[in-house]
């Protein structure tokens, strides 16, 4: 009964986790990360469900499959924190390769090639395994993109794979076990790793309903897109309060050390206001007529500016940070959005005119 309510506990919360990346993966950024892992707790989400419906009827032929899951997830998993060290990164053709282990294990399953599946998933295990670690000795270096988030980011990485190299010796024990005829339903290893999966799980669901840096931006995004007016609500032409408002918060923004504090989210900055979110929300989309994120980008995007006029020679990693931007390619992009051409470009510009 036990491994019965842990892998029931264990589908909820992937499922949860799942659904929660999922949403922020649409919300834009840190796409193709962030619906990496939402794949991978779907995938644990599934697992569970198969190997709760084989310890509730033993002879049903849905075990088997879980190896596909699991072929596919380790590759989730690692690409989670692949796209980690290019936020805005869209999956390209080299991707469609991390599908090999699940397929070869398919293949195994459907040919009943049976003796080929336990090496196929040991070699997806060692191989994907020393990849992680590889990103993990790169550290910093592979996650800067993330600014403040890569102590937390390393320190995921490290639960993640001290998980993995557990579950692999389990899952050899359970294997062992098998093979000398022990039964999966009395499997104390296979209880083990389920626990441990759980752990893992549970983890990552506290630590995003904690707020650590890991997950901040999700809450920035989600409040962001969460509290954005209904066609009632724009209709209606703005009040006194909310140029009161707006006020407030273009003074507040005003500073240059709060803009270039890239954690700043509509939620952080209502909070410090004292007033709802929804409301700056509101205001200042009545007023002019941009969300709150446009808001912030036009206000670094416009001291990333200056910065260049009063210091050309200043590098423009420099200027990316002081400005609120944790993301190379993200402060490019809304810095050519608003002014029609790349930061090097304009700085070229700039020193162009000076010179003339």
């Amino acid at each position: 009964m036990l491994h019965i309510a842990i892998l029931a506990a264990t589908m909820s919360l992937s499922a949860v986790m799942s659904l929660f990346l999922a949403r922020i993966s649409v919300a834009g950024r840190y796409g193709a990360s962030s619906a990496a892992l939402s794949v991978f707790f779907g995938l644990t989400t599934l697992s569970a469900g198969l190997l709760l419906a084989t310890l509730l009827w033993p002879d049903t032929s849905l075990r088997q499959w879980r190896a596909v899951l699991g072929a596919a997830a380790l590759p989730a998993l690692y690409l989670h924190f692949a796209f980690g060290s290019a936020p805005d990164r869209r999956p390209g053709a080299a991707e469609i390769f991390h599908l090999a282990p699940m397929v070869a294990v398919a293949a195994g399953l459907l040919l009943n090639a049976f003796w080929a599946i336990d090496p196929i998933l040991l070699v997806t295990y060692g191989g994907y395994l020393w990849a992680l670690v590889r990103l993990h000795g790169r550290g910093a270096q592979h996650f800067c993109s993330l600014g403040p988030e890569v102590a937390t980011t390393l320190l995921w990485l490290r639960i993640v794979i001290g998980v993995l190299c557990a579950s692999l010796a389990l899952e050899v024990a359970i294997f062992s076990e098998l093979l000398w005829g022990g039964a999966i339903e009395t499997s104390r290893p296979l209880l083990l790793s389920t626990m441990l999966f759980f752990g893992l799980v549970s983890y990552a669901l506290l630590g995003a309903m904690g707020r650590p840096s890991l997950f901040e931006h999700v809450y920035g995004l989600v409040v962001d897109r969460a509290t954005l007016p209904t066609e009632t609500e724009d209709s209606v032409t703005a009040e006194p309060a909310d140029y009161a408002l707006l006020q407030r918060i273009n003074a507040f923004l005003e500073d240059p050390a709060i803009l270039a504090d890239d954690r700043l989210t509509l939620s952080r900055l209502s909070k410090r206001l004292g007033v709802p979110a929804r409301a700056v929300s509101v205001a200042v989309n009545r007023i002019t007529g941009q969300s709150f994120s446009d808001l912030l980008n036009d206000r670094r995007i416009g001291l990333a500016t200056r910065l260049m006029e009063e210091d050309p020679d200043c590098s423009l990693l420099d200027v990316m940070y002081a400005a609120g931007f944790g993301s190379k390619s993200n402060f490019y992009t809304q810095f050519k959005r608003r002014t029609g051409m790349t930061p090097a470009a304009f700085r070229t510009q700039l020193c162009a005119g000076q010179g003339a």
